[in-house]
């Protein structure tokens, strides 16, 4: 906060002000406006810079009587005899800030930016106004401009740190972490949060060594216990993640979202009963609030079981403040069990007001679609056009519709007409980029999905789709090896981005390392045809004729297999292998 006696000084000097500002916050009578006096002598006149004091004066008076609308009124009557106070307009913003009047609140933020561009406490007030009204790239700019100001400061940088993993820009939000760290090698929520990233991005071993260390820091400290427990989970160490849950529930035994993860975890572990008294629990200790019914159902139906969510949901739709919710779920649970029918009857129930309306709709038209009835389907995404024209999930829809049916064009035209409406069309410039791939038109794909990356740098599907492109085309491979290292260093763990990777290598002629890449792709893809056929090359070019022939004919009963292609490759490698001896 602003120190009050910055804006005084500039008004009164000595022990009067202390005075004054006494008997302001006592509300003493005697600071009412006193009319200006005159002798025979002399004259003292108000001046603006004194009634600015007194109309300040006068609503610190009250705020302490918590009439906010009564000190507002009284700020706006200072800033009118003192026009160039940032500190005034610093003050005005956060009281509405406090209101909830978020539009007044950035107007005179930023006017106090402009009386004085170098006040940090302004840009932090404006950057929180942004992320209120899910601005986050414009609370971003505030962030880096106090760090432009201040390059040590450590709550901006950590601030700008969440802001860019929320917007998926994880590389920068790792550096952001790591440079923090650097100034402050202690700082325990530093590493905390790049677990956090860790984990988000599924580098899961990573995420493990932060939480580690944070617990190795600070052993009591609770989310990096919970976060820990979550990695292990994922890493299918379900005994070892159950054992960090119950280290929480050791100092904190009534924390309902720890037996939440545990009833969940066995429930994965297949022990239903030990699921249902860790549910239980969660319901007696938050005393049948029906909070309690509605996680565990989600738990049941992330679970795939649709029947026990079902159970728990319906009671909830006599509940106006979970009825809505409900329902949508409801009708998820439906169509988990195969109800095509039923689910989108449950899905047209779901109120025009509820936050799920749109895509309860959009469900219902994909249901209604898959059922064969194509002409009402396209009718329900026509009406909800109408309702919702900037909703980019509609255009990507209609498209997947049309796609369907392999209308290509009409496809294309069913994205484009979202572009213009859509805010930031990211993934329609992503469809439209998967397209014109289709279609074999390469450069028109390049040319969108270079589009998602001006809108995203940090997009690692983007950036994995245009170096796979590139190396399809055997042109700029270095760029390429970039873009798709990139990629990974988002998504390590990803079989599509090291099948890029190795892709590019092998067209770069550097089969020893493709190859490397390759069979790391192929472990975590053994289902792809395509990574497979890309291996199967890869050992081709580095004479390795067996394992090429093996992994060929591995391909041709895998998904997504180029069947004609494959019977070729297998044809001309046995007849290699006829002339090797065994």
């Amino acid at each position: 906060m602003f120190c009050i006696s910055s804006y005084l000084s500039r008004i009164f000097l000595g022990g009067i002000v202390g005075i004054c500002l006494c008997l302001a916050f006592m509300g003493c009578a005697s600071l009412g406006r006193v009319a200006p006096t005159a002798t025979k002598d002399s004259v003292t006149p108000e001046t603006p810079k004194s009634l600015a004091f007194y109309h300040f004066l006068r609503a610190q008076q009250l705020l302490v009587a918590e009439d906010m609308a009564g000190a507002i009124q009284e700020y706006e009557a200072a800033i009118k005899n003192d026009p160039d106070s940032a500190f005034l307009e610093m003050e005005l913003a956060a009281l509405y800030q406090r209101q909830g009047d978020v539009k007044q609140a950035l107007a005179h933020a930023e006017k106090s930016l402009r009386l004085d561009p170098k006040q940090q406490e302004a840009y932090f007030l404006l950057a929180s106004l942004h992320v209120s009204l899910n601005q986050l790239e414009e609370a971003t700019r505030e962030y880096e401009r106090i760090i432009t100001l201040d390059p040590e400061n450590r709550e901006a940088r950590l601030f700008l740190a969440t802001l860019y993993a929320q917007q998926r820009r994880y590389p920068k939000a790792i550096r952001t972490v790591q440079e923090l760290l650097r100034l402050d090698p202690q700082l325990v929520v530093g590493y905390y949060y790049l677990g956090r990233i860790y984990l988000e991005t599924g580098r899961l071993s990573d995420a493990k060594k932060e939480f580690q260390r944070v617990l190795t820091m600070d052993p009591k400290f609770v989310p990096a216990m919970f976060d820990l427990g979550t990695t292990l989970e994922r890493e299918h160490q379900y005994s070892r993640a159950l054992s960090m849950y119950n280290r929480i529930l050791r100092t904190h035994p009534r924390n309902s979202k720890v037996w939440i993860s545990i009833g969940r975890l066995y429930l994965i572990m297949n022990r239903h009963g030990d699921a249902q008294k860790a549910f239980r629990k969660v319901k007696e200790l938050e005393r049948n609030d029906p909070a309690a019914d509605f996680n565990i159902a989600l738990i049941c139906l992330e679970q795939k079981l649709p029947d026990d969510a079902i159970r728990l949901f319906r009671p909830l739709l006599s509940l106006p403040r979970y009825q809505e919710r409900a329902r949508y779920f409801i009708a998820m649970a439906l169509e988990e069990k195969g109800d095509l029918k039923a689910a989108a009857l449950e899905y047209q129930l779901v109120d025009r007001q509820s936050e799920n309306f749109i895509h309860a709709r959009l469900r219902m038209a994909y249901l209604t679609f898959q059922m064969g009835d194509k002409v009402r389907a396209r009718q329900i995404l026509k009406d909800l056009l109408t309702q919702a024209p900037k909703q980019e999930e509609i255009y990507l829809t209609n498209s997947y519709f049309y796609e369907e049916d392999n209308q290509w064009d009409l496809a294309i035209q069913a994205l484009k007409a979202g572009l213009g409406k859509v805010e930031r069309p990211q993934e329609i410039y992503f469809r439209l980029a998967v397209l014109y791939e289709k279609q074999n038109n390469r450069p028109e794909s390049i040319q969108q999905i270079k589009k998602v990356l001006e809108l995203n740098p940090n997009n690692a599907d983007a950036q994995n789709f245009l170096g796979y492109s590139y190396a399809e085309a055997g042109v700029n491979l270095d760029e390429a090896e970039k873009l798709v290292r990139e990629a990974l260093r988002t998504k390590p763990n990803s079989g599509h981005i090291l099948d890029s990777l190795g892709w590019v290598l092998y067209k770069k002629g550097q089969y020893d390392k493709a190859v490397a890449e390759l069979e790391r792709a192929h472990r975590i893809m053994p289902q792809d045809g395509t990574v497979a056929e890309h291996l199967g090359d890869a050992y081709f070019q580095n004479k390795r004729y067996r394992d090429a022939l093996r992994t060929y004919r591995r391909a041709l009963v895998l998904e997504n297999a180029n069947t004609p292609a494959l019977r070729k490759k297998i044809a001309q490698v046995e007849s290699i292998l006829k002339g090797v001896p065994r």
